[in-house]
């Protein structure tokens, strides 16, 4: 029976992380992984999803009309050339890196003996330190199952051809990547949303404008709709997207519920010496909180005491238009209670969005009235994705309107969309008259 200082079951964007900053403070790891490195994120999800992404973009119509592109692709090259040059080359980085730090990785289902011990592939390891990084599954409703019709995110690798149709069940963030990028590859897309809104939680003027931009696009939008069977769509394949299930382990006293193994702030769970970061404890299914997680846990392990803080948790959403936020919502601030102040600055009035011939969307900041302090930013427009980081700096450092504008802003670029906005607060904006429309 080998024994470890630390054994990471699950090698996804929790799990080696954790592992290779506990080798980084001098620990002996143990990494088991049931199927690839890097998880679902890497694997099925994140990743090639935005892969995807990009090539749809790609074969999507020009943007100048000066310009005629002549497509040609055959969907099986695709996703042979996202398989090779995306995903296994990142797969194979991984590897290498968790070779480089000494860490013993073995593909395997991990069992726990105890609460000590690990056994896979008929091999017993020991550790006083194990942490359960066993991410989550697609999640598919009772009455769905059994269709032959029915996939999730994780069919879509498996197809030979893409089908002429699809039905998205689930208008959240998964349901709306998938209803672009099919759209842009010529499928009929519907989705089907039980609440009344698009990305429910976010902010309600972009969740209305990214409706308006899928139904241009020929995306069909039903809200307020809940399907409890196959019966009523006529797609040729439905799209399965209304959350995910924890990959919880059999182990003896562990406490979970419904949403996942139950931890706190340092990522610990009832049992001492036991961690659970990432989907498997059903806090924020995104990769780069799981991946935080999986430091944090490390952290802890190795003596240093850290907590991880979900007060601001950015989320970037990429459709088309693309979407990044962080922070209230101004229909969560105003049901808070706090009195707030809002600028706006469109796409249409910035000189990069017209070179780019990208003028949809908008820049929205929320900032207390009284002290002025940043507390919201949501973005619609091309580039939403990477500005939404610099948000999320802004909102975690608590800066107020007068620190943002001190800062000097490259033109031409789509950041200056969060200058302007900001100055729209106080109804400063250089480039918006003095009642705007948009």
């Amino acid at each position: 029976m080998e024994k470890y200082d630390v054994i990471v079951i699950g090698g996804g964007p929790a799990g080696y992380p954790c592992a290779i900053r506990c080798s980084q403070y001098g620990k002996k790891v143990l990494l088991i992984e049931e199927f690839a490195l890097g998880g679902i994120c890497l694997n099925r999800g994140c990743i090639p999803t935005k892969a995807l992404y990009s090539i749809s973009e790609e074969i999507y119509f020009s943007k100048y009309r000066s310009v005629e592109k002549k497509i040609n692709y055959e969907w099986k090259n695709i996703l042979n050339e996202v398989l090779n040059d995306v995903i296994l080359r990142l797969r194979t980085g991984i590897s290498m890196l968790l070779k480089s730090y000494g860490i013993n990785v073995i593909k395997g289902k991990a069992k726990f003996k105890d609460v000590k011990t690990v056994e896979v592939n008929g091999n017993n390891f020991i550790s006083e330190n194990i942490v359960i990084a066993t991410g989550s599954s697609s999640y598919i409703p009772e009455c769905f199952r059994n269709n032959k019709r029915v996939i999730t995110s994780d069919h879509i690798w498996e197809f030979q051809k893409l089908p002429e149709s699809v039905a998205i069940i689930g208008g959240g963030f998964i349901g709306c990547e998938f209803a672009t990028i099919l759209n842009r590859f010529g499928v009929k897309v519907k989705i089907y949303e039980m609440m009344d809104t698009l990305l429910p939680g976010k902010d309600r003027e972009i969740t209305d404008f990214l409706k308006n931009s899928f139904e241009k696009r020929g995306i069909e939008v039903i809200l307020n709709q809940k399907l409890e069977s196959c019966d009523m769509i006529e797609a040729e394949k439905i799209f399965i997207s209304v959350g995910r299930i924890p990959n919880i382990p059999e182990i003896e006293g562990l406490e979970f519920d419904k949403k996942g193994i139950k931890t706190n702030e340092k990522l610990k769970t009832n049992i001492d010496g036991i961690y659970a970061p990432g989907d498997v404890n059903g806090k924020y299914p995104l990769a780069y909180v799981a991946t935080k997680e999986g430091e944090i846990t490390a952290e802890n392990i190795c003596g240093r005491e850290k907590e991880m803080n979900y007060d601001f948790i950015p989320e970037v959403i990429f459709t088309d238009p693309e979407i990044g936020v962080c922070g209230l919502t101004e229909e969560k601030a105003k049901e808070k209670g706090i009195g707030i102040n809002i600028g706006k600055f469109p796409y249409s009035a910035l000189g990069r969005a017209y070179a780019d011939k990208k003028t949809d969307g908008f820049f929205k900041v929320i900032a207390e009235k009284d002290t002025e302090k940043i507390i919201g930013i949501h973005i619609i427009g091309k580039g939403a994705t990477e500005l939404v980081s610099f948000a999320t700096l802004a909102i975690v450092n608590e800066l107020k309107i007068k620190d943002i504008e001190k800062i000097l802003y490259c033109h031409p670029t789509f950041a200056e969309g969060i200058m302007e906005a900001i100055n729209d607060i106080n109804k400063k904006s250089i480039h918006l008259p003095p009642k705007k429309q948009f």
